[in-house]
Order: C-alpha cells, then structure tokens, then sequence
C-alpha cells in the first residue's frame, strides 16, 4: 500500500493538483481518501498498484 499526500492553503489549487494526479495515474486501485481541514487542507490518498510485471 502506498500514499499519496496533498497540501494546500487554497482548495481550489488542491483540487487541480488531485485531479491531475488521477489522470496520471488512472491504474491505481483507491483504498482511502483522508481529508484534514486547518490552516491548510491535507489530503492523503491511500492506493495499491497493480501487480505487473515491467517490461524492458
């Protein structure tokens, strides 16, 4: 399992920044999504990756 931790003052930026990380890594399986709200928000993201093998 692996994490993925987003941050910012500004929500709307987070927003991007979150949504362009799934577009880049549309093959992770979501296991959780955290969200903690003070003087900036945090977002973790808990995912898996598919078990595959590289090719090369």
């Amino acid at each position: 399992m692996n994490v993925k931790i987003f941050t910012s003052p500004d929500t709307r930026i987070l927003e991007k920044e979150i949504n362009q990380w799934f577009e880049d890594n549309s093959w992770v399986k979501v296991l959780n999504i955290t969200q903690s709200t003070g003087s900036v928000t945090v977002i973790s993201i808990w995912y898996a990756e598919p078990n595959v093998p590289i090719l090369g």
